[in-house]
This record gives C-alpha cells, structure tokens and sequence, in this order.
C-alpha cells in the first residue's frame, strides 16, 4: 500500500528559486546515494512544488535511511493514489486501521488534516478533510479531536495525486552535505569531536577526516567511529586519514629539559593544527573542525586555543565552543557515536599531570624556537 516517501525540507525553501532548484538537486542526488548504499530500490526520485518524492515499493524501509540525510526537515511514508474521492476515502481508512492495530487502541482519537499543493481539485482542504473524517467515524469506532489525537490522517494533493500518510517524523534539517563546501575534521577517540564532525556535516559541508595516531587501539576505534559517522555523510567522499607524528618524540623530551612539560598538549595540539592545515590545502577545504568546549580541559581555555590557532591561516571552526557535556553527550548518544567513543584506547603516557591552563603567546614562542631552531609563524603572517 505505502508505496512512496513524501520529503519537506526547511531552510531550502526560504532561498531564491535558482538557488533553490541547485540545492534542491544536491538533496535529490544526496538521497539516491543513500538509498542505493542501503541496498534499496526505487523506481524515481523527484522535486516538485517544496516537496521531494520518492517512489519506491519499500517506503518504510526507505524512511530508516533517510532520517539520516541531512536537509530534511520531515518525511512520511505514504500512499501515492489519484485523486478521486473515492479512493481517498478508502485509502485513508486503510492507513488509519492500520494505525490503530500498530497503536493497539480501540477508541482512537482522530483528526485529518489536507493541504493543497496545487488546487485542481476542486474541494477545499477544510472541505475534504471534513468528509473523509466522517467516512472514517462511519466506518470504525472512534471520534475526532483536532487537539488531543492518537492518530493524524494526512492527505497532501498534487498535480493529479493524492499522498496519504499516518505518519509523520521530523528529522535533523539543516543543509544537504556537499552545499558548503569541504572541511577538515580533527577525529579522535573521544566524544567530542564526533559531534563537532557531525555538526559541521549538518550544515552543509563534506568532512575530511584526520585522525593523529597515537596507537592501533584507538586508532580502530576511531574507525570505528567515522563508520557510525559516515552514515550521516551522504554526499560525502571522504576515508579517514592517519597521520603519524614525526616530531612528537622531540617535543616532548625537550620540554622534559627545559622542565616545561605542562605546555605538551598546547604544544601537541599546535603541532596537529599544523599538519591539518597541509592536509586541508591539499584536498582545498576551507577550514579546519576541532571538538573544543570552552573550559572543558586545560587545553581549551581561551588563551590555550588562542595559541592552537595560531598554526592555520585557515578558519578554525569549534562548534562545541558553547556547549556544556551533557550536551555534547547528548549528541553524541542520538547519533550513536557515544557508545563508540567510551570504548577502550591507548594510554597517552606525555599527558603531563598538571598542563598550562593559561599558556602565555611570548612563552611558548622562545619554547618552539629552542626545539625547532626558528619562531612559529602567527596566524595571518607569511
């Protein structure tokens, strides 16, 4: 019977129709990807009128995957049917009955709503809805109440056809993957930057992932990780990439000498900035992502991020900045990227047990200048 998916997308609409039809066809190219990775067949998708259809005799198993493309706002499984009254009024029941059963109620309360995308037909959407909700109160033991419902019957009419559903879920929005342009994602093992990686996806750009090996446990965990990760990244090409430090050894038994060891991670994460910033320009992304929290750990206070950046000329994006834990957990567990980033990892013996909270600019230049030979170049200087 459900032989169709019925998409709304949000922020899409609001912009001019040229603009629209172009991001309009990245979501239509964003959901064949997804459905075709998912192994399920469908026979067209396409975007008419503010709405995206997809026709396909696996509608519910299609809505599994597609809660997960970002530019959807809400979706619905539903009967594609012409428009005639008739089959309206039998179709609705048909879905409502259904409904009922799933729900296990035998006195639902109901209401039925219609909207008009094109207005051939030649009821009004107060008119139809009106009619086919005394079918169903003749037909099957139940009342309407337009506030308090147990079941929605919704019929949306367009060009010729009817869409009936019964449910309606609403999903992330945003902007489809691939709108935006490329960023580079710093991806550890940890629970932030998942998220920070996810949040970046839900705007609208592709991420390339960089994970910084520290050892083969976490690095199969972060695998792991950008796996759960990709199935929000339809639209997206890019495989994790490793990169193994070559002057982490150095740093660290410097900083031992010179009885500076509470500036290592300042120092480490520097370091990281400034492979990501090759990398990004390598694969032309436009900024790099990292899963600070402001205040989270001695590394993210404002004068420790403050140095972090001084190692990219390129926009450093840290869209956890204002966020406590519980809502990064929170994230994080919705997308199930939480279980995944409390698994097990390699121990970080260089972590030093009382890091700078507020390291100094000035300091941590003559530091990189003994360890390295030459001053670190500032942020916006060549």
């Amino acid at each position: 019977m459900l032989n169709a998916v019925i998409i709304r997308y949000g922020e899409i609409g609001t912009k001019s129709s040229k603009t629209r039809r172009w991001f309009e066809s990245i979501l239509v190219n964003n959901i064949k990807e997804a459905l075709l990775s998912e192994g399920i067949e469908y026979k067209n998708v396409f975007a008419k009128h503010g709405r995206i259809i997809v026709k396909t005799n696996k509608a519910e198993k299609s809505v599994e995957v597609l809660r997960r493309v970002f530019g959807i706002v809400s979706l619905s499984p539903a009967a594609e049917i012409y428009v005639e009254l008739d089959k309206i009024y039998r179709t609705s029941l048909k879905l409502f009955r259904r409904k009922m059963r799933a729900l296990e109620l035998e006195s639902p309360r109901f209401r039925v709503t219609v909207r008009r995308i094109t207005k051939e037909f030649p009821l009004k959407s107060q008119e139809l809805a009106a009619k086919v909700g005394e079918y169903i109160l003749e037909n099957e033991e139940c009342k309407v109440d337009l506030k308090n419902y147990d079941i929605e019957v919704g019929i949306e009419l367009m060009e010729g056809k009817a869409y009936v559903y019964v449910d309606k879920f609403q999903e992330f929005g945003g902007l489809p993957v691939g709108t935006q342009g490329k960023v580079m994602a710093l991806l550890s093992g940890s629970i932030d930057s998942p998220v920070a990686a996810f949040l970046m996806m839900k705007r609208g750009c592709e991420v390339i992932p960089v994970h910084i090996y520290v050892g083969e446990k976490t690095l199969e965990k972060v695998r792991k990780i950008w796996n759960q990760l990709k199935k929000y990244h339809y639209g997206g090409k890019s495989d994790l990439i490793v990169i193994k430090p070559q002057e982490r050894e150095k740093i660290i038994q410097t900083l031992k000498q010179l009885k500076k060891e509470n500036y290592t991670c300042v120092f480490c994460k520097y370091m990281m900035i400034k492979k990501a910033d090759e990398i990004a320009r390598e694969f032309g992304a436009k900024g790099i992502v990292m899963g600070d929290s402001l205040g989270q750990v001695a590394s993210q206070t404002l004068e420790n991020m403050y140095i972090v950046s001084q190692a990219s000329d390129l926009p450093i994006y840290r869209p956890l900045v204002g966020m406590d834990k519980e809502e990064i957990v929170a994230i994080a567990k919705t997308i199930r990227t939480f279980e995944l980033s409390t698994l097990p990892e390699d121990e970080v013996p260089f972590i030093p047990k009382h890091p700078v909270i507020r390291g100094s600019w000035e300091e941590f230049k003559k530091l990189y200048k003994t360890i390295f030979g030459e001053e670190p170049r500032k942020r916006g200087c060549q």
